[in-house]
């Protein structure tokens, strides 16, 4: 029995329009399970599809088979198991196309899988949101489940090109001296994590409110209609990690497409699920953000799309 005779025999209407999930898996099966259940949890189950991007490449195939297994017998999900190290982007945008292609999927949500949805009626809320607000790509409120902290609008401008350029060049110069600098390092990223939650608690009106133009916080991305209905992928250029949401929002605003930022849809995320297993230090950690950073950036400069000072 295929997808589309058992949506027929619960009564789904024929026009409907198809939601797939795309929950990008690395190492942390529990927290992925936890996300799934979040989404088998919301209203309107016949509209909804999930794909579970298997980036774990390095794992051995019994244990990844495992988490094949584990789904099989749901139609609605397809894990889609990744053989080639590409990260964060390339993993993503397998699991935007088969959701596209395969699922036929009017809206893609492209999440980690450390994300948690808490409104039975987040659909609902999507469809009034849209209506309200027609964009290309929706953010919804994040909250990070252990600090309360609002996370998304990741920003509200692009980085401009002295900002990148000095990313990289500090970074770059830190990793040279890493070993002896790390305490330093380790001590500054603590310091701006506590400013920047301290500042986005004092702006909680500004959480409150709907956003355009902005930068979104890669954690959970709506792709709507009108982007999936132009785009083979979610993310391009590709970077290994970070700079996604800077990149996006640039070839957003290149193409003038619209970006918005709405609280009434919500989510829970706690940061660092999967890097946390991935990493037996804080301090390997910490190298390797400071590294893929300074990739992506150089990345970032190459789009030419940048904030004018």
């Amino acid at each position: 029995m295929n997808m589309k005779e058992i949506d027929t025999q619960k009564g789904a209407r024929q026009d409907m329009e198809i939601v797939s999930f795309v929950i990008l898996h690395y190492k942390d099966r529990e927290t992925t399970d936890a996300c799934v259940r979040s989404i088998l949890s919301l209203e309107e189950q016949e509209r909804i599809r999930i794909v579970i991007v298997d980036n774990d490449v390095g794992e051995n195939e019994e244990i990844r088979e495992q988490l094949s297994r584990a789904y099989r017998q749901n139609p609605r999900i397809k894990v889609l198991p990744i053989y080639e190290g590409g990260g964060f982007s390339f993993a993503n945008n397998q699991g935007y196309r088969f959701a596209k292609e395969e699922q036929k999927a009017s809206f893609i949500l492209v999440l980690n899988n450390d994300i948690q949805f808490i409104q039975p009626d987040f659909l609902k809320r999507l469809d009034a949101s849209i209506k309200a607000n027609p964009c290309h790509v929706l953010g919804p409120d994040i909250l990070c489940q252990s600090t309360g902290e609002h996370q998304n609008p990741m920003d509200n401008r692009l980085r401009t090109e002295k900002e990148a350029r000095f990313t990289i060049r500090m970074n770059r110069l830190a990793l040279k001296a890493y070993p002896v600098l790390y305490p330093l390092l380790y001590w500054n990223l603590k310091r701006e994590e506590k400013k920047r939650l301290e500042q986005r608690q004092s702006q909680e009106t500004y959480y409150q409110t709907v956003q355009r133009d902005v930068v979104p916080f890669g954690a959970c991305l709506i792709f709507t209609p009108e982007f999936v209905s132009k785009e083979e992928k979610a993310f391009a250029p590709e970077t290994p990690f970070f700079y996604e949401e800077y990149l996006l929002a640039g070839r957003c605003k290149d193409k003038k497409y619209r970006i918005v930022y709405d609280p009434s849809l919500k989510a829970l995320h706690e940061n660092g699920k999967a890097t946390s297993k991935t990493y037996a230090s804080e301090k390997k950690r910490i190298r390797f953000m400071m590294e893929r950073t300074a990739e992506a950036a150089e990345i970032y400069l190459e789009t030419g799309i940048m904030h004018c000072e």
